[in-house]
């Protein structure tokens, strides 16, 4: 597809498939995440919730790595004319935090299990490659970052929404992106 398609139909149906359906998962990943640190140790469903809630970070990851080749083979659109300078790179520090928290954090939720002296399963059939020995203190590190990394990412998912919607209810018509990556009709101009 050559840039000038991509700039006036947005992004193609794969990225738009990756896009919501990486955002639903982030969604239930950080939930269920949430709910199983809340679970007392000794809770029977702890160990098996746990298990669920690294096989869709196994998939959620790769379909992160996906999803960033994808965009570097297909191309994006090009941010509008009409932004300033500050929002264009705040646009770009926004997206390349995304990209990078996709894969940071269930490379440190991967690292945690290992470093805890477990291989990391997927859906109870499929060990997973042990890329770290056992270190309880590493194991402790891993876990603290895995924790600050989703506070980042809910943060820079914020400013990711924030952003898409100033420009399309606050800014001049021609500064609107969100209809790039929504099945909707982009706004009178």
């Amino acid at each position: 597809m050559n840039r000038t398609r991509i700039d006036e139909q947005g992004y193609g149906k794969l990225s738009k498939w990756l896009h919501w359906g990486m955002a639903l998962m982030l969604i239930i990943l950080i939930s269920v995440g949430t709910y199983m640190t809340g679970l007392e140790k000794s809770d029977p469903s702890r160990l098996q919730i746990m298990g669920i809630h690294k096989s869709f970070g196994v998939i959620f990851m790769q379909l992160a790595i996906i999803r960033l080749i994808w965009s570097r083979i297909n191309g994006t659109p090009r941010l509008p004319d009409v932004l300033a300078g500050w929002e264009r790179l705040l646009s770009r520090a926004v997206t390349s935090s995304l990209y990078f928290l996709m894969l940071a954090i269930p490379f440190s939720g991967f690292a945690m299990t290992n470093f805890a002296g477990f291989p990391v399963v997927l859906f109870d059939m499929i060990d997973m490659p042990i890329l770290f020995n056992k270190n309880p203190k590493m194991a402790e590190l891993a876990k603290q970052a895995h924790g600050v990394l989703v506070y980042l990412l809910i943060t820079s998912i914020f400013m990711h929404i924030a952003g898409a919607l100033k420009h399309r209810f606050l800014d001049a018509p021609e500064a609107d992106v969100l209809h790039r990556m929504l099945p909707l009709k982009r706004r009178a101009q």
